[in-house]
């Protein structure tokens, strides 16, 4: 069976299972630190301990089914599709410096545009040198300083070597 498939089915399951019992965010929560313990093999017994009943439940359905492998799969399908249901939007931004305004400004901006929640994370690059990357979805906008220098010294070596053919 297609690996998609089995995580979106137990992660749906998940999601209905989650909402019957009225924990929906609480899951959504476990399934991050979950998830995150999981991928990092860092205690794992203590996150399950620290887990709601829901998901120590769903989490013993999918050792008993032999799903465990697709585990990861399942928790990152499941914070997908509650962020869908909930109308969430991820978004990230990189700066070159702590910037909060900045972070504050653009959420608001999103929000005129009709995002109506935006989970939004913000990371710190001095690499960039200045200006931002905003990553919302698929969608990126790079207006940052390194790239503009990577476009001038891109267009720079394309006309000096139009010079040297021609000359």
């Amino acid at each position: 069976m297609n690996d998609g498939l089995i995580a979106s089915r137990y992660a749906n399951a998940l999601l209905l299972f989650a909402r019957e019992k009225q924990e929906e965010d609480r899951v959504y929560e476990d399934a991050h630190a979950l998830r995150d313990a999981v991928l990092s093999k860092d205690n794992v017994t203590e996150c399950i301990e620290k887990l709601s009943e829901t998901m120590q439940r769903f989490l013993a359905l999918v050792i008993h089914n032999k799903r465990v492998d697709y585990l990861p799969a399942i928790l990152h399908t499941y914070r997908v599709l509650y962020r869908q249901a909930k109308g969430i939007t991820r978004a990230w931004l990189t700066t070159a410096a702590e910037d909060r305004e900045l972070a504050d400004k653009l959420r608001v901006l999103m929000e005129l545009q009709g995002y109506t929640k935006v989970d939004f994370k913000t990371e710190v690059n001095p690499d960039l040198i200045g200006g931002f990357i905003l990553q919302v979805d698929d969608k990126r906008l790079d207006a940052s300083i390194a790239r503009q220098l990577r476009t001038i010294r891109k267009e720079w070596e394309e006309k000096n070597r139009k010079l040297r053919n021609n000359g």
